[in-house]
């Protein structure tokens, strides 16, 4: 009798342990933010900004879950979220490409559960 009670105690112990540390751990959004810049640095509304990862041979072509495009809102600001293709675990996303307007004006370190910001001129 001792032992059953024993081992059920483990038993309940042991779920409860369990359930914490699964539960402790709350994924943090990758996102980057991309600024873009006049000449003058005054902030650029409405240009389009594309994030994305061109592999060295051309033909290979583009890593297309890394490909976003968005337009930069009032302040110059464009804003990305990769949470979905970040992995537990993962060290590191991504080197991308930054191209706005159609000229490629930089590159962007993508780390994991971070903001990742940018601020790249247009001439």
């Amino acid at each position: 009798m001792k032992t059953v009670f024993r081992n059920s105690i483990l038993f309940i112990g042991l779920v409860t342990i369990m359930t914490m540390l699964s539960s402790c751990y709350k994924e943090k959004e990758t996102t980057a933010v991309i600024t873009v810049l006049d000449a003058a640095n005054a902030p650029v509304p409405g240009a389009e900004v594309k994030l994305y990862y061109k592999y060295a041979s051309d033909s290979l072509g583009t890593d297309l879950r890394l490909d976003k495009t968005a337009a930069t809102d009032a302040s110059g600001k464009a804003n990305f979220n990769y949470t979905d293709e970040f992995k537990s675990g993962q060290a590191g996303l991504s080197v991308l490409d930054i191209e706005v307007d159609g000229a490629i004006l930089g590159i962007i370190k993508i780390e994991e559960e971070k903001q990742n910001e940018e601020t790249v001129n247009i001439p």
